[in-house]
């Protein structure tokens, strides 16, 4: 800020209202003074023009300011300090008609409810600010009104077509290769998981036990022990998978609580871990991890530890504290294997639930099929190790009688979800058996 735009005089009510424009050094020399165009005494009492100007256009993404002093509404230089009042000489009732031809609003007169005046000002500074509503500005975050880096970034970022979300090109895993344990666990795995608008797919992967279901769920995340593989690309929106990610998150068959942090500190493990990268206060992290504690069914247990909730209180930690990053894709490798059935149909209802509001793409391997048939719209059946993918099934919620306020108990048992469930088994038993059709 220049010497003279720190001296500037404060805003009165004897200019128009500029509190929303930031304003910035002139680029001509200290003495040459920023003077307006005229504007034709005819368009005093036109509203402005509709379309943008191409500068307005040109600078509609650039960042805005905090409001500083805004220039006279003269165009003239301000003064280096304020000028004192003349007692002896009463201001004049009204300006010279001069002055009122070069100005669109009278200088004593309150800003008019027409934007006229702005687009001249926007055209005075739009090389170097611009005003905080324009499009493209990044949505405040729902707790603080800060900028949530989870989310998009207004309009033109989802323009264009979409990346895939997953893309396996031909990937075959080999453990310990060139040694006496060696092992393929997976060969020639090709699969494209599209990005759905506004919605996330939910994949359920099944399969015999030792096919290779969650060395694809391994190698999405990009654990070291798994990754990378040996043969072939996995993608995630069109880059090589280098590494974990908080762009990924996963949920295990064992519970994965820290036994040493309560329900809200392990809830806000993610977040801390993160918060360089998420920009989070503490309370925030406090106020998110809160939600989601809540969105779970945890609320009134936060202060408790993991040995104090049972087997599927626990597994809702886990859920809770993947989702509180709001992952693009959930991996979930048998979640409720180790849940009594009744519990069981409670969490895919509100597995169900809260991926209708993240709209992830989610992965789950499941080891029942009735669970692959209700939670996935598509169903991938693997063949014994080396697992292949031998049939990729779509499944619509319409034939197997799943409509929104039925839980998943009321459609399982329903005659339309056991008949497509009954095709299915017998197609999973015949790729077991070593069939291909």
């Amino acid at each position: 800020m220049s010497e003279n735009d720190k001296n500037a005089p404060p805003l009165t009510s004897a200019g128009p209202d500029l509190s929303g424009i930031s304003s910035a050094p002139s680029r001509e020399s200290p003495t040459a003074p920023v003077t307006a165009p005229p504007a034709p005494a005819a368009e005093t009492a036109k509203p402005a023009p509709a379309p943008a100007s191409p500068v307005e256009a040109r600078d509609a993404h650039i960042p805005s300011e905090p409001p500083h002093a805004p220039l006279p509404s003269n165009g003239d230089k301000p003064p280096s300090t304020p000028p004192k009042p003349d007692a002896a000489k009463p201001a004049p009732a009204t300006a010279p008609a001069t002055q009122q031809k070069q100005h669109a609003t009278p200088p004593h007169s309150p800003p008019p409810a027409a934007p006229a005046p702005r687009s001249f000002w926007r055209r005075l500074i739009g090389p170097f600010s611009n005003l905080p509503e324009e499009p493209g500005v990044p949505k405040p975050s729902p707790v603080t009104g800060g900028t949530d880096p989870a989310e998009g970034a207004g309009p033109q970022a989802s323009a264009g077509p979409k990346p895939p979300v997953v893309t396996f090109r031909n990937v075959t895993k080999i453990f310990n290769e060139g040694t006496p344990h060696e092992y393929k666990a997976i060969e020639n795995i090709d699969f494209e998981i599209e990005d759905l608008p506004d919605v996330g797919e939910f994949i359920a992967l099944v399969g015999p036990s030792g096919c290779g279901k969650s060395t694809v769920l391994n190698l999405i995340q990009g654990f070291p022990d798994v990754w990378p593989p040996t043969r072939g690309e996995v993608l995630v929106r069109n880059r090589p998978v280098t590494g974990p990610g908080k762009d990924r998150g996963m949920i295990f068959q064992k519970y994965s609580s820290f036994p040493n942090r309560t329900v809200l500190e392990n809830v806000t493990f993610g977040l801390e871990i993160n918060r360089d990268a998420l920009g989070y206060s503490p309370a925030e992290m406090k106020a998110r991890a809160m939600d989601i504690i809540r969105k779970v069914g945890l609320l009134g247990h936060e202060s408790k530890y993991p040995y104090q909730l049972s087997g599927g209180q626990q597994q809702r930690v886990a859920i809770a504290r993947t989702l509180v990053l709001r992952p693009r894709i959930i991996l979930m490798d048998e979640p409720f294997s180790a849940l009594d059935e009744p519990t069981r149909i409670d969490m895919q209802a509100l597995i169900t639930q809260l991926w209708k509001e993240v709209e992830a793409t989610v992965f789950i391997v499941t080891h029942s099929l009735a669970e692959a048939v209700y939670l996935g719209d598509r169903v991938f059946m693997f063949t014994p190790g080396p697992g292949k993918i031998a049939d990729k099934i779509f499944i619509r919620p319409e034939e197997i009688g799943k409509a929104p306020g039925l839980s998943p108990l009321d459609v399982q048992e329903g005659p339309a979800f056991k008949a497509r469930l009954r095709e299915i088994t017998e197609r999973f038993l015949a790729i077991e058996d070593g069939g291909t059709h």
